[in-house]
């Protein structure tokens, strides 16, 4: 098996100190944001109990992190979606075109159990590459 090229990787604190995970982590001009859900990062208060609104707020969400780290939405190559009720895949997908304008990246969207986040309705994680500069 070929070694994985060796490289300086970039973490950033977990919104969180006591979870053991990085928020994001950059690699190369690859940049990984772990699952974030729709709470205002200013406030702490989820973005109702709406799928759609708090699609929107986790996508602002993983934008501010991506900017931070150079890049942006229209860099993403793949994006996972994990929501708490597969009834509300409408909703998000309506949400999600907002974002997404100059073209889609790969994507799974999953029904799951349940979140870390018990007010989440659904939680976003994404993959981009850095902006030329």
């Amino acid at each position: 098996m070929p070694e994985i090229p060796k490289g300086e990787i970039h973490r950033s604190l977990p919104l969180n100190p006591n979870l053991p995970f990085s928020t994001t982590v950059q690699y190369g001009d690859l940049i990984f944001v772990s699952g974030i859900v729709g709470r205002d990062f200013e406030t702490g208060e989820i973005a109702k109990l709406d799928a759609k609104e708090q699609t929107r707020q986790a996508l602002r969400n993983i934008s501010l992190f991506l900017e931070k780290a150079g890049s942006s939405l229209k860099n993403a190559l793949k994006v996972n979606i994990f929501l708490k009720d597969m009834r509300l895949f409408s909703l998000v997908n309506q949400a999600y075109r907002e974002f997404f304008l100059d073209g889609f990246p790969a994507r799974t969207c999953v029904e799951v159990v349940s979140l870390p986040d018990p007010d989440a309705l659904v939680e976003i994680d994404c993959i981009a590459v850095k902006t030329s500069e």
